[in-house]
């Protein structure tokens, strides 16, 4: 709340900051908790994948007790490079589907993060859209990372998004921008505004697209990822630590406003 946040993302996942075997007893408390100080809980991180996940109904149902929509997979997919990418995706529609009645009994959506490192399916967008098209955009949608979707796209990142519109029910931001190091090119988180993404454009996009879901500022930059899990420690001065959360929080709702 200091910081000037709205909401908590929480997570819950091993290692995170409710345990999913724990999620019954103590994600209300840590929503209780967060709503007294003034701030919504819209959505949770958990590691997700289909209806066979551990602990997923469960999950699901503790989110409906407490009046929350959105909740972030985890463990993302990958490609076998040894079998046709498309029977892949084929094969991964079929697994994600599972989802969708729990999600219908329990009013929740799913939104898979648009992960842009080697072999990540959902990385190039278009890709994770096959594996969705005719599943219900309410149910089965996309958390997409501004930077991450910049990575693999350039430039030509809104064409994929314009694919992927019926199914953005979340928002995740970073920036991003190309270094050369010792073993090449690579890709490096940065403060919002000092790297290649273009909000501006982002912004036109939601604005077109009436997009209404919660936004998530993801801080991967000045040492700070990592900070989604609950055991981390602030290795800086606590005003040091604000003063870097402040700044991507301020541009980026200007950039959005």
């Amino acid at each position: 709340m200091e910081a000037g946040f709205d909401a908590i993302e929480w997570n819950v996942r091993s290692g995170g900051h409710v345990l999913p075997e724990r999620v019954a007893d103590d994600l209300p408390r840590a929503v209780e908790r967060t709503r007294k100080a003034g701030l919504a809980v819209t959505m949770i991180t958990t590691t997700i994948q289909d209806s066979q996940s551990p602990h997923a109904e469960s999950i699901l149902r503790t989110m409906q007790a407490l009046g929350i929509r959105y909740f972030r997979g985890g463990k993302y997919f990958r490609y076998d490079y040894t079998v046709p990418q498309a029977s892949q995706l084929e094969a991964l529609r079929v697994r994600i589907a599972s989802l969708l009645p729990l999600n219908e009994r329990y009013g929740t959506t799913w939104a898979y993060h648009t992960h842009s490192a080697r072999g990540m399916i959902g990385g190039n967008v278009w890709d994770m859209v096959s594996v969705l098209r005719g599943l219900d955009p309410v149910r089965m949608a996309l958390n997409y990372d501004t930077g991450h979707t910049t990575v693999r796209g350039g430039t030509g990142w809104i064409d994929d998004a314009r694919l992927a519109e019926p199914y953005v029910a979340c928002l995740a931001v970073k920036d991003e921008r190309w270094q050369q190091g010792p073993r090449g090119w690579r890709a490096e988180f940065v403060p919002v505004g000092e790297g290649q993404g273009d909000f501006a454009a982002v912004a036109r996009f939601l604005k077109a697209s009436h997009f209404s879901g919660p936004v998530n500022i993801h801080y991967e930059h000045n040492g700070l990822l990592g900070s989604d899990v609950g055991k981390w420690t602030l290795d800086m001065p606590r005003d040091r630590f604000l003063a870097i959360v402040r700044q991507d929080l301020t541009r980026v709702r200007a950039a959005l406003a």
